[in-house]
């Protein structure tokens, strides 16, 4: 225990104890004196004998102490009592090493300088150097004795030991004129025992440089002179710091952290090194006027608000604290870095090339004209401005580095200034103002949106994280062609599109928020977007889709402007579109509109389809009318604006509404009639309004049923109206047009398709196809068909009128009889039926096979010549092989009707063509020894018979073209007197194929088989003329096949037919030798049919099949006339020209044949 005094010796203030103290060996345990020894200048204390060292060493202030090395060696102790331990002067180098140890122990002693008995005392210009271990000690009761007491200027001392005093100061600069230098090092420590005390004191106006790396146990006071303290991190004081007078300078060094304690007195302060020192007092408090930052972090606390010195940060040194640490003026080439964790405001200025930080989770306000330039970073928190210039100079640039920027006003960010975020994202809070980014804004983060207000970015924004509109709106563009942003939007405001030009975002909006189509331009939204808070086109173009399969939006649209769909898949939007904008499918796919949309601009249909409704939403509508309009626009219903244009190859269909005006070169499609609809089932599309059709209008869909409703005027520019119908009786089910209270007028071509109908007569109006209803009219010809329309033997004409309307257009059966006097179905000028022309077509078929069987029996002298005069086999020798044979034939000839035709039971009229070539071969003939002869033999013949047909009314009904081949046996007696008898047999392959107009053809085939029995008797005139009456009998049977042309079945009755010949064939013979024997011959023919009907069945569900007959001439007659010409010993050729006519003057025919016989 002590009492510390205050008294002045020697001119200085010492402290003064009284106290018990313990010997200093007690305190510090058994000391090894020291063997000191001096040689010259030179004291060397080490640890040999003799021990112990207890005299002082030098003499002090005597100029022979000038100059002195003392060194006091690892474990030596220098240990003396009340007086001074080292006493040197001028230019003295000291050192303890380390586990030396110099101390003094004194009480009353004044020392060899009068200044007290001090373990140490040296002048001018000396060094001590007390090492790590070693110590320097005052542990006597003097407070006058200090560990250290230098005198005079240019002193050092270098501490890295322990410099002590036990009741005074540890070091005490004497009569201090000039500077002098501590270094107290890591392991150095400096310490006073008195509670409260000094460590360091001087006298006179001397300035010191403390450096202090290690511990000074006390307080730092420094005296009257220009002092500089550097305090280091990791270095300590654990009292107070006083500058005293003089202009003080304080540095704060190191490369750790460290918070600096209570100080005063120090006009400069300077933070140097890449460490961190906190200041825990205020600028003013520490009597600063001017501060600089020249390398690492000083962190400022406290109010410095008050503080009028300088504050420079050099560059690579930051300042950092909270709005009030900062002073009011700043010259920053480095960092200010406000570390904000509460509210608050710096109302000071900040100038310089350096940056500003704003961290900690407060708001911190910077107020308007910083100059600073080396940009603004928002690592935390929030930073609030009311000016650009708030963030310093225009070409600084601005960082989120996970901070807010808080706009106070309407501020927009200088086009100049570079903004980026970083990956820990960034936040713009608008609060209620309009502020705009014109720079495109970088950087791997995201963005958020805040505040209530817009945020307009007007540049090209490439950062990577995204964007968030928590609040308020986003606006990309300022009506210029850029704005656009990478990436997501999660918006919970309002996204606003507000360019001049095309442009596409590709990424996905969500949220609860809204988008708003703003810009004259055109947006593109290319994904699939589920925002549910609506959409407005205020003005330009919002685009779904870009011709791929995405792109759409939920929710309703405000289109003030026009909505394109432009997509190539089936796309269902279940919102409704209202407003007075319009709206135009752009896409090769399909848009399906399930809402009542009441919008009021123009509809245009420029590719794919657009369909009002589908089967489930039938009561979906497009364009404005009473019933859907909202009730501002109720007035306006019905007024210009809801036109809907469809360009060529689009398509408008479905099962809702079209409210207004529809100007169609592309199509129409009812309900299923839709492609997108296939499998939808039936169902009406209704337009009230006009309806201007030059291209298709497609009611048939995949069934019947399907209904268009025009409730106005119907103009027929050309177009098409195609429909379903299940052709049958009255009233079948069919497709309809409907015109409701308008007019139709122009010209349209009605393309029916029948729906499995299989035909039927027609006794009423007929089937009504265009329903004129509530006072519509209908022009004579503004509808027409545009195919042949026919179902089971009937065709079917559009007719206007009838019965139940006067304008309405009907299919019919029954047409007026053009048949005059005929026997007709229904008699003489009454109405009947239209039987189709394939009637009369099918029908003439069997007849063609009757004609093409009879040429190819045809007779024995047109088949091989004047056979008769060719000499058979010799009698008695083997029958072989000995003549071959082949001939053309051709045939041409027509066919006309009684008049009635297939309402007849005479068939159809037509002309026909036969051509065929037939190659026969004698394989056994006989000469016997009476005259007589035989041959025997078969040929093989192709050919085609065609026919033109004509029908009832005259009409061409087609061409019917039969190919055939055929295979045959005969066998010819000569008798010896010449007469002959003979017999053929043959069987024909038919292939039918009938080619009518406007419809689908048939095709059929036949087998046939027929027999010839042929007699004739020649009587010799003379040797040269003969007269031979002749007599045959045909019979021919084909069997078809039945078919179907796509419109009714058609059975063929068996053909079968029984004919006969009488006639006179009269011949002359004449001949150069007799192997060169010609004839020419005549003949005249009466042919009669003893059957020869046929008949053709049609199927109709009215009467099963309806028969339909025809019938050959039953007599004909012939004259023919022909050569055979023996032009080599085993060659012949032959020649035949005929002529026939029936004998009601209906069949007339002409024929030429030609061939060829050879032997060997």
């Amino acid at each position: 225990m002590s009492t510390p005094l205050f008294q002045r010796r020697r001119g200085r203030l010492q402290f003064v104890s009284i106290a018990l103290v313990a010997s200093p060996f007690a305190l510090f345990g058994a000391l090894a004196h020291a063997d000191c020894t001096t040689t010259g200048q030179t004291t060397v204390c080490d640890t040999a004998a003799p021990n112990p060292t207890t005299s002082t060493i030098g003499t002090g202030n005597v100029a022979a102490e000038d100059n002195r090395t003392v060194t006091v060696q690892t474990g030596s102790t220098v240990a003396v009592g009340d007086t001074s331990a080292i006493a040197v002067r001028d230019n003295a180098n000291i050192t303890v090493q380390a586990g030396g140890t110099v101390s003094a122990n004194a009480v009353t002693s004044n020392g060899f300088y009068g200044t007290g008995g001090n373990a140490i005392d040296f002048r001018n210009n000396s060094t001590l150097t007390v090492q790590q271990g070693g110590q320097v000690l005052a542990n006597g009761t003097e407070v006058s004795g200090e560990a250290v007491n230098p005198e005079g200027t240019g002193n050092t001392i270098v501490n890295d030991g322990l410099i002590k005093s036990a009741h005074g100061a540890a070091i005490w600069f004497q009569n201090t004129t000039g500077g002098n230098t501590v270094v107290n090092n890591a392991t150095g420590v400096i310490q006073t025992d008195v509670a409260g005390g000094n460590v360091m004191g001087a006298s006179g106006n001397g300035s010191v440089d403390f450096t202090n790396r290690g511990k000074v146990i006390g307080n730092l006071i420094f005296a009257g002179g220009n002092d500089t303290l550097h305090l280091y991190t990791g270095s300590s004081v654990s009292g107070s710091i006083g500058g005293g007078g003089g202009a003080n300078v304080i540095t704060l060094n190191g490369t750790d952290s460290a918070t600096l304690g209570t100080i005063t007195n120090f006009q400069t302060l300077q933070k140097q090194d890449s460490g961190t020192w906190t200041l825990s007092k205020t600028l003013v408090s520490m009597g600063v006027t001017n501060a600089e930052v020249q390398q690492g972090t000083l962190i400022v606390q406290g109010n410095n608000s008050t503080y009028t010195g300088t504050m420079q940060v050099d560059a690579g040194g930051t300042l950092q604290g909270d709005a009030l640490g900062v002073t009011k003026a700043v010259t920053n080439n480095g960092l200010v870095r406000f570390q904000q964790d509460v509210d608050g405001s710096y109302a000071g200025q900040i100038v310089g090339t350096g940056a500003v930080e704003k961290t900690g989770t407060g708001t911190l306000t910077l107020g308007a004209g910083n100059t600073y330039s080396g940009g603004t970073t928002i690592t935390q928190g929030t930073l609030a401005i009311g000016a650009d210039s708030a963030m310093g100079d225009a070409t600084g640039a601005l960082t989120f580095n996970g901070g807010t920027l808080q706009l106070t006003g309407n501020v927009d960010v200088a086009a100049t200034r570079a903004v980026s975020i970083t990956n820990a994202n960034g936040t713009i809070d608008t609060q209620g103002f309009t502020s705009t980014l014109s720079q495109g804004v970088t950087g791997a983060g995201a963005l958020t949106k805040a505040g209530s207000g817009t945020l307009v970015l007007a540049g090209d924004n490439t950062y990577q994280g995204g964007t968030t509109i928590a609040a308020g709106t986003l606006q990309l563009g300022n009506g210029g062609t850029s704005g656009s942003v990478v990436g997501d939007v999660v918006n919970n405001g309002m996204l606003a599109f507000n360019r001049s030009d095309t442009y596409t975002y590709g990424g996905q909006i969500s949220g609860t928020g809204a988008v708003n189509q703003s810009g004259a331009g055109t947006t593109v939204l290319t994904n699939d977007h589920t925002y549910s808070g609506g959409t407005t086109i205020s003005a330009g173009t919002l685009q779904l889709g870009n011709g791929g399969t995405s792109g759409s939006i939920t929710g309703n649209v405000v289109d003030n402007g026009t909505l394109v769909f432009n997509r190539s898949d089936v796309f269902t939007f279940g919102g409704t579109v209202s407003g007075t904008g319009g709206i135009t499918q752009a896409g090769t796919g399909t848009t399906v509109l399930t809402a009542n949309n009441a919008i009021r601009g123009d509809t245009l249909v420029a590719s794919g389809a657009l369909a009002i409704g589908d089967a489930t939403h039938a009561s979906a509508a497009l364009g404005v009318s009473a019933a859907n309009a909202p009730q501002s626009l109720r007035p306006m219903a019905g007024a210009s604006g809801n036109n809907v244009q469809i360009a060529a190859n689009a398509t408008l269909g479905g099962y809702g509404t079209v409210n207004g005006a529809v100007t169609n070169n592309g199509t129409v499609a009812v309900a299923d009639a839709l492609a997108a609809f296939a499998n939808a089932g039936g169902g009406s599309l209704t337009i009230n309004g006009s309806l201007n059709n030059a291209g298709t209008v497609q009611v048939g869909g995949a069934g019947v049923g399907n209904k268009l409703v025009v409730n106005g005027n119907y103009v027929g520019n050309g177009g098409v109206l195609a429909i379903n119908t299940k052709l049958g009786t009255d009233n079948s089910p069919t497709d309809k047009l409907v015109i409701s209270g308008g007019t139709a007028s122009g010209n349209t071509a009605v393309r029916v398709t029948n729906a499995g109908g299989a035909g039927a007569k027609t006794t009423g109006d007929g089937i009504e196809v265009v329903s004129a209803i509530n006072g519509a009219t209908t022009q004579a010809n503004a509808f027409a068909l545009a195919n042949r329309v026919v179902a089971g033997p009937y065709e079917y004409t559009l007719q206007r009128g009838g019965s139940a309307s006067a304008d309405s257009w009907y299919l019919r059966t029954q047409q007026t009889a053009t048949q005059g006097t005929g026997t007709g179905t229904n008699g003489t000028g009454t109405t009947q039926p239209a039987l189709r022309p394939e009637v009369s077509l099918y029908t003439a078929i069997p007849q063609l096979t009757l004609l093409y069987g009879r040429a190819l029996l045809d007779t024995l002298h047109e088949r091989v010549g004047e056979e008769s005069n060719q000499a058979a086999v010799p009698a008695g020798t083997s029958p072989v092989l000995r003549t071959g044979w082949a001939r053309v034939i051709a045939q041409k000839g027509s066919r006309m009707s009684d008049g009635n035709g297939v309402y007849g039971n005479q068939g159809p009229a037509f002309s026909y063509d036969f051509g065929g070539v037939q190659f026969g071969a004698d394989v056994y003939q006989r000469q016997r020894e009476d005259g007589s002869h035989d041959h025997a033999g078969g040929y093989f013949a192709t050919g085609r018979i065609a026919a033109d047909v004509t029908h009832a009314d005259g009409a061409d009904a087609g061409r019917d073209s039969v190919n055939a081949n055929t295979v045959g046996l005969y066998w010819t007696h000569f008798g010896p007197s010449g007469w002959y008898l003979d017999g053929v047999v043959q069987g024909t392959r038919y292939d039918a194929d009938a080619s009518p107009h406007g419809v689908n053809g048939l095709k059929t085939h036949a087998l046939g088989y027929a027999a010839s029995l042929e007699a004739g008797y020649p009587i010799a005139l003379s040797p040269q003329w003969r007269v031979e009456p002749q007599a045959q009998l045909v019979y021919q049977r084909a069997a078809f096949a039945d078919a179907n042309d796509g419109a009714a079945d058609v059975r063929f009755n068996s053909v079968n037919s029984m004919l006969g010949r009488l006639g006179v064939r009269v011949s002359k013979r004449w001949g150069e030798s007799p192997e060169r024997q010609h004839t020419a011959w005549v003949r005249a023919n009466v042919w009669h049919e003893f059957r020869g009907q046929t008949g053709t069945q049609m199927s109709s569900p009215d009467g099963g099949f309806v028969p339909f007959t025809s019938q050959l001439p039953s007599t004909t007659l012939e004259l023919t006339g022909g050569l055979t010409a023996q032009v080599a010993k085993n060659g012949v050729f032959y020649a035949s020209l005929g002529y026939q006519v029936s004998a009601d003057r209906r069949l007339h025919g002409v024929n030429g044949k030609a061939g060829v016989r050879w032997g060997w």
